[in-house]
């Protein structure tokens, strides 16, 4: 990254750390974070193909996404599946460091996708309908309109969404609306439930994006329903038979319930540290 973006993104990560232990404007930045983020990205997924709303010819078997919400590119996979409606595995796979890219050590999933696909790197789609599997978001999108839409027309916000103006722009605001670690992009230290849990909601959808958060951080694993069957940013857990459908009550539920360790705490000033450091080593 350029250090210019770095130094901006780091101080907006600094004050919204600060402003986030002020307790009575924590829901309020929420939800204003939550809708720019959303704003930038044109609310792409929010409203589904009304084909898709019904629940016709969705894939017999769950598709697996291996993603992070931290993920720029994981964003626009995860625009596509909610737009046509299509529930989907998680696996979470937020990063370890800002210090080094492609970093492996203690992640719970990022070792499957190097096993799987033999790269580290997000996003990474399983079909088990068709035997295929992909990175790069461009043709995760693309095979999924190919397969999936039931040859409905791509939306014109969705169009004008993955052009790169729209694309560049989206990118850097939500970096900057969250720009925390605990929002799905740094790893926090867990507990690995049993059972799978149950999120429902719509890509932009403020509750359902800071509990898709918190599962993030704490790597685990869940089915991302886009359906009505259900409110949007409502979370089942099998393993305690709770639900809920606030986005405060099911977060503070999932830390209290499954962390295991600090959350990495590191400010983008630290990005590619260690990389530097190797390569300045490399040259002596």
């Amino acid at each position: 990254m350029g250090k210019l973006r770095l130094i901006i993104m780091a101080t907006f990560q600094s004050v919204f750390r600060a402003l986030y232990k002020v307790s009575f404007l924590t829901s309020l930045i929420h939800n204003i974070t939550c809708f720019l983020a959303g704003l930038s990205r044109l609310f792409c997924g929010t409203k589904p193909l009304s084909i898709y709303a019904k629940g016709n010819n969705i894939p017999k078997k769950i598709l697996i996404l291996y993603e992070y919400e931290g993920c720029p590119f994981c964003r626009i996979v995860r625009e596509t599946l909610s737009l046509l409606s299509i529930e989907v595995l998680i696996y979470p796979c937020p990063r370890e460091t800002f210090k080094k890219y492609g970093h492996l050590q203690d992640s719970r999933f990022r070792g499957e996708v190097k096993k799987l696909g033999n790269k580290v790197m997000f996003p990474y789609l399983v079909d088990e309908n068709t035997g295929k599997s992909f990175y790069e978001s461009k043709y995760i999108a693309t095979y999924l309109w190919e397969n999936y839409s039931g040859g409905q027309k791509k939306p014109l916000l969705y169009r004008l969404s993955m052009m790169g103006p729209f694309l560049i722009l989206g990118f850097f605001i939500h970096a900057l609306m969250r720009p925390l670690p605990s929002m799905g992009i740094l790893r926090t230290p867990s507990k690995r439930p049993e059972k799978l849990l149950e999120l429902w909601g719509r890509e932009h959808h403020v509750g359902t994006k800071r509990i898709r958060e918190a599962l993030c951080t704490l790597e685990i694993p869940y089915i991302l329903h886009h359906s009505e069957v259900e409110s949007k940013g409502t979370l089942k857990d099998p393993n305690t038979q709770k639900s809920f459908s606030s986005a405060k009550e099911a977060c503070s539920y999932l830390f209290a319930s499954y962390q295991d360790g600090s959350t990495t705490e590191e400010s983008l000033l630290d990005y590619g540290k260690d990389d530097q450091r190797g390569k300045r080593a490399s040259k002596k």
